[in-house]
């Protein structure tokens, strides 16, 4: 099972399996595709509904140009998850592409992709453009693997309410109810399915693995691929309080806080950020080329004392509030991928070797791959993952990491 990949700037990118082309502090944008379908209305959902029911009738569409070869049909849909703040059902959109051919016996199996960091403003669904906002390349080599793959845009992104960026529970909750949506939409598919994310995708994907036996039943997950996840992201608050943020560590703090802030309505952004990381704060939660350009800008005029927490207090609090979103929260369900990078500048290899660390001492089956060298996101894992995926395809047990 390969994927093929491009050059992203100068940086080769040769991964034998699922790959995106997205930093989490540089989203590339195109022109929209299909229009946002009123993401600023109230919903409620229909009396007697279900998590993963449909909304609305899905919507064929021939938006994402460079996948027209690959597939049969392309759809854009909505469909309900549990939003566990209010325990409430709320839409999410997603983009689900079938392969050309015909099913095999069974079913198509059904890859759910979590997307690496976009923005949190609420165009920023990556189903809204014609490159899908980074995550093309990926789509179009999963669909010469044969998987049907669903696109998750999370909760929050094209549709009402913010995003609640780095909180696993939606985000975990949106990829499985994807899946569920999926069988719906697409006939011909199995009840097994796969999970791969990147960086904000990979903590959702991890969480998604850690509820599938309970909040995932009726399905069969297979295994996960977290790539450059965002598990342990607590040191960020002893890193501020330092003064020692990398450049794409200060792009990565708005977005923290805003998610934070989503579920911690006292978090007052004001004692994190000050000076012009303050004043151009809105920009970092963007997603289009022009903003690209700003933050740049702003990173650079960035100095330690413009994200020092006003006071220990305020440390302490937001240390306590990057734990709540830090996994592992439980025992997965499935076995996991985690690839990671000794040279990550958004999510050091020490914070992920922890987390693994912790999931190990839960039971957990991971093949961890820590590689040399290479960004956050981007990683050359060379046959490493197709040799994982087909062992646990045939029945074998893959190299565990925890053992």
């Amino acid at each position: 099972m390969t994927v093929a990949a491009r050059h992203v700037g100068r940086t080769p990118v040769l991964v034998a399996l699922l790959v995106v082309t997205v930093l989490v502090a540089a989203a590339c944008s195109s022109a929209p595709g299909p229009a946002s379908d009123g993401g600023s209305r109230e919903f409620a959902a229909p009396v007697g509904a279900s998590a993963g029911d449909l909304v609305g009738a899905p919507v064929p569409t021939d938006a994402y140009i460079a996948l027209r070869r690959l597939v049969d049909r392309t759809v854009r849909f909505r469909y309900l998850s549990t939003d566990p703040a209010g325990d409430r059902l709320v839409p999410v959109s997603a983009a689900a592409f079938v392969p050309r051919g015909r099913a095999p016996a069974g079913g198509r199996e059904i890859l759910a992709v979590g997307h690496p960091t976009t923005g949190t403003a609420g165009n920023c669904a990556p189903s809204l453009y014609g490159n899908l906002l980074g995550t093309i390349d990926l789509i179009a080599s999963l669909l010469e693997q044969g998987f049907v793959v669903v696109q998750t845009d999370y909760q929050g992104l094209g549709t009402p309410g913010p995003h609640r960026y780095l909180d696993p529970a939606p985000a975990a909750d949106n990829i499985i109810d994807s899946v569920r949506a999926t069988r719906t939409v697409v006939d011909g598919t199995s009840d097994r399915w796969w999970g791969f994310g990147v960086s904000q995708g990979g903590h959702a994907v991890f969480h998604a693995n850690e509820i599938a036996d309970t909040y995932g039943r009726g399905l069969r997950l297979r295994g996960t691929v977290s790539m450059s996840p965002a598990l342990d992201v607590a040191p960020l608050a002893d890193s501020m309080a330092a003064g020692t943020l990398t450049p794409e560590q200060i792009a990565f703090l708005p977005l923290v806080l805003t998610g934070l802030k989503t579920i911690h309505p006292e978090l007052v952004i004001d004692d994190y950020v000050h000076g012009p990381l303050q004043q151009a704060f809105g920009v970092f939660l963007e997603c289009n080329d022009a903003a690209l350009v700003q933050k740049q800008a702003v990173v650079e005029r960035t100095r330690p004392e413009d994200y020092r927490p006003v006071d220990d207090a305020a440390t302490e609090a937001l240390r306590t509030w990057l734990r709540e979103v830090s996994l592992p929260r439980g025992r997965a369900s499935a076995p996991m991928l985690v690839a990671y990078s000794d040279s990550d500048d958004v999510i050091p290899a020490p914070w992920t070797a922890a987390a693994i660390d912790r999931a190990c001492r839960l039971g957990d089956d991971i093949t961890a791959l820590r590689v040399r060298n290479q960004p956050h996101g981007i990683l050359d894992i060379g046959s490493a993952a197709t040799d994982w995926v087909g062992a646990v395809r045939s029945g074998q047990r893959p190299p565990n990491t925890c053992a």
